[in-house]
């Protein structure tokens, strides 16, 4: 009888700690960034422009001006020749908004220039990804921007 009452005792505080430190991890691994899994294939647009640099390889990728919702935007890209783009997809990572394509075209000398539209949202600020595929390669380029609401 004895043993059975310590152990209700001290059910609840133990209870209270596991539920405690469960609490403590989940607010840990929300806040924790992901884990980039070793690919530095990612980058942030700053002033119009990001840029990758991989095994020697460099992709630049630069608006033609700020990008605005609803409006026409141009993006100029620059691979290795080494490098041919299969596809370009813009997609939205505060909010789903679909695929939406990059209508891209081969220039010259590894030079790409591409267009696409945004559609607008309720969000204020939207977040959103370009992902560039490239042939023969598993994982796409990821380049990420902002949009703000006029």
């Amino acid at each position: 009888m004895i043993t059975t009452n310590k152990a209700k005792k001290l059910l609840v505080p133990t209870l209270i700690i596991a539920i405690a430190i469960l609490v403590y991890c989940t607010q840990y691994f929300r806040i924790t960034p992901p884990p980039s899994k070793g690919l530095g294939n990612q980058c942030e647009f700053v002033n119009l422009h990001c840029s990758i640099v991989m095994k020697n390889d460099n992709i630049e990728a630069e608006f033609a001006q700020l990008p605005v919702v609803e409006e026409s935007i141009t993006v100029n890209l620059s691979l290795p020749l080494s490098k041919q783009v299969q596809s370009i997809w813009i997609e939205g990572v505060n909010m789903y908004m679909g695929k939406i394509p990059v209508l891209a075209e081969q220039q010259d000398n590894g030079d790409w220039s591409g267009w696409f539209m945004l559609g607008s949202c309720s969000e204020p600020t939207m977040r959103w990804k370009m992902l560039i595929h490239v042939e023969n390669e598993e994982t796409p380029y990821v380049m990420f921007f902002e949009t703000k609401m006029p």
